[in-house]
């Protein structure tokens, strides 16, 4: 936990864009892994959506639907 904090701190200091793109990019991937736990469909279906998702988002550098 000390470690998470000593780093938001770091990126805070570098810029408060990257603090709040990497806020965007958690709460997207919690987003992706409450789908995936929710989801009503074959478990192998919702992990291969699950890593679309995941890839999309990361190709498209965090920018989100």
């Amino acid at each position: 936990m000390a470690d998470e904090e000593a780093e938001q701190e770091r990126l805070s200091r570098g810029g408060g864009g990257c603090v709040a793109e990497l806020q965007r990019l958690g709460e997207r991937l919690q987003e992706l892994e409450r789908q995936l736990r929710e989801s009503q469909v074959p478990a192998v279906e919702a992990a291969t959506e699950y890593c679309q998702q995941l890839c999309q988002t990361v190709d498209d550098g965090g920018t989100f639907p």
